[in-house]
């Protein structure tokens, strides 16, 4: 290949991408893509100007016809999800370009020399790349021309390259980011593999034996980039097996609890409920170290499922998880749903349907129920033999769908009757939300939390996103009380004493509300809020302390109105 860049005195310019199909707003956009983000660093240290970047396809597009005048090479991280995209821009990119085009990621371990053709990249390495990549792209930007471990080669394949020692390479740095810009959510990775095996799951299903990063590295790595934050942040622990090893975990909570002396972060990560069951008092460990949402594998509310899957797991498991959670006050608790899964028909989508019921009564303004659909990830006992859980794979590939739409239906379901139970069980979650929210029943010190995580840390959990946000009475109450922490009180928290001596403060200009729906009373203390203590505001309108203090409470409720010890 004829390639001169800019100058021979510069760093060659790596860029390293991440990027699906062109829906805006999708969540690999929000969590940063650790592999591409620890490549740069290690090519960053040997001597390349290296940046990774994350975006859909239309933007990584935009961001390379900007940069081709100088770019060395453009590397793609490819997954199940994106190879489509990656293939399309990679074959562009090689007919109108002369820099290397260079491709890794997971979906490179089913990749043969037939896929060269495919992608018409000047390299497909199959593996972790933090040695092969720096040793490919050193060897193009020397002159030489260098064959490197898991490089697939025409008629040859290659094996996947699995590294063991995590600690001798760079940590990945908030700089290596293409056009950084600092937000709440900061990703991390703790281990690289995973021992169980899902019947679902690509990490199970392909990856070599579980391998953790030594606990000082993790906690190096989250130091050293939260010296580099201004704002708050949230961890996102991206790995499945967080919960794997209580001994090194607790390690890791001794060392974020210390961590949070000096610097103001919570975080999230990936739960197991049968690990959670047999040790609760995690649960109180982690968030006494700053856990303030966890993920755990719900999948399916009939247990037969659940056991064709190798969840390790049953629904008793998963209610009792819930049970601990919500009794400890953790504020927020995720699980996933597979609608159209192993066996499923109508019958088994009921049941999951009232085990969620369930769920929802025991832990009202905790959950944050999502679903999903089976996604035929190659290596997986799903992919290679679906008729095992009465599966039938309309489109192995998944190219006709990006997460919107399912690829198979069950003997039981069609593929749009499968749509259907999926539309009926989000509406029935959604309807039981807004039940347990009008009728009081979720407790307002929850609802004040899910307001401290988003307004502060960014996060956003189901309940606040479709409940809370949407209600503009609501969203001013909290807003305000967050923002002026301890000069504002709720009613519930003045004593005896200031419920007389605090003076009222209304949320909003007393013209934006709808004066139809209060009495006059509530009207006059409205206008006289701001300027006067309780008791002078029930002199003024001649109401008994009685009286006053129903009206008070009343209004509270209605999130209308605030305490301050001064005008």
């Amino acid at each position: 290949m004829d390639f001169i860049w800019e100058t021979m005195n510069n760093k060659p310019k790596v860029l390293l991408v991440y990027t699906q199909r062109m829906v805006k707003g999708r969540t690999f956009e929000m969590i940063e893509n650790l592999g591409t983000l620890t490549l740069a660093a290690q090519l960053n240290a040997h001597g390349f100007a290296a940046k990774a970047y994350t975006a859909i396809a239309t933007d990584v597009m935009k961001t390379i016809e900007k940069m081709k005048d100088c770019l060395f090479a453009v590397c793609f991280y490819c997954d199940f999800d994106n190879q489509s995209a990656v293939a399309a821009i990679s074959k562009h990119l090689k007919e109108k370009h002369a820099f290397y085009v260079v491709l890794g990621g997971p979906q490179t371990l089913h990749m043969t020399d037939k896929d060269l053709e495919t992608y018409q990249a000047d390299a497909i390495l199959k593996g972790e790349g933090e040695e092969t990549l720096l040793e490919w792209l050193s060897a193009k930007a020397q002159g030489r021309e260098v064959v490197v471990q898991g490089e697939i080669r025409p008629d040859q394949n290659a094996n996947y390259v699995y590294l063991e020692d995590f600690s001798k390479y760079e940590l990945p740095k908030n700089k290596d980011v293409l056009n950084y810009e600092e937000r709440p959510l900061l990703a991390v990775s703790t281990a690289r593999g995973c021992p169980y095996r899902c019947a679902f799951c690509f990490e199970g299903g392909n990856s070599k034996n579980l391998r953790m990063r030594p606990v000082e590295d993790v906690l190096k790595e989250i130091e050293a980039r939260l010296k580099d934050s201004h704002r708050p942040r949230y961890l996102f622990f991206t790995d499945d097996t967080f919960t794997t090893d209580p001994v090194r975990m607790k390690k890791l909570l001794s060392g974020l609890k210390a961590l949070r002396k000096k610097h103001d972060f919570v975080w999230f990560c990936e739960g197991h409920p049968g690990f959670l069951v047999k040790h609760p008092e995690m649960i109180r460990e982690m968030m006494d170290s700053g856990m303030v949402r966890m993920q755990i594998g719900m999948e399916s509310g009939v247990e037969a499922v659940l056991r064709a899957y190798g969840k390790q797991a049953k629904p008793e498991d998963i209610k009792k998880v819930v049970e601990i959670c919500y009794r400890e006050g953790l504020p927020q608790l995720t699980g996933n749903y597979i609608i159209g899964g192993a066996f499923e028909t109508e019958e088994t989508l009921e049941t999951t349907t009232e085990a969620v019921m369930e769920l929802l009564n025991m832990a009202p303004g905790m959950l944050d129920i999502s679903t999903t659909f089976i996604m035929p990830l190659p290596g997986t006992q799903i992919y290679n033999q679906p008729e095992r859980f009465d599966i039938v794979l309309e489109d192995r590939e998944y190219i006709t769908s990006i997460e919107d739409f399912p690829v198979n239906h069950t003997k039981g379901l069609s593929l749009a009757e499968i749509c259907m139970g999926r539309s009926r069980f989000i509406t029935k979650v959604s309807n039981k939300m807004k039940e347990q929210f009008k009728k009081g029943l979720i407790p307002k010190a929850r609802i004040q939390d899910d307001f401290k995580l988003a307004l502060r840390y960014g996060i956003a959990g189901g309940y606040f996103k479709f409940i809370y946000a949407k209600n503009q009475q609501l969203f001013h109450y909290y807003s305000k009380l967050i923002a002026y922490k301890g000069l504002l009180k709720e009613w519930h928290e003045l004593n005896e004493e200031e419920q007389k001596s605090w003076i009222i403060q209304r949320i909003q200009n007393i013209f934006e509300l709808d004066s139809k729906a209060l009495s006059q009373t509530e009207l006059d203390i409205l206008m006289y809020s701001g300027r006067f203590t309780v008791k002078e505001i029930a002199e003024k309108l001649n109401l008994s302390s009685e009286n006053m203090k129903n009206l008070l409470v009343k209004m509270s409720y209605q999130h209308l109105i605030l305490f301050s010890a001064y005008i």
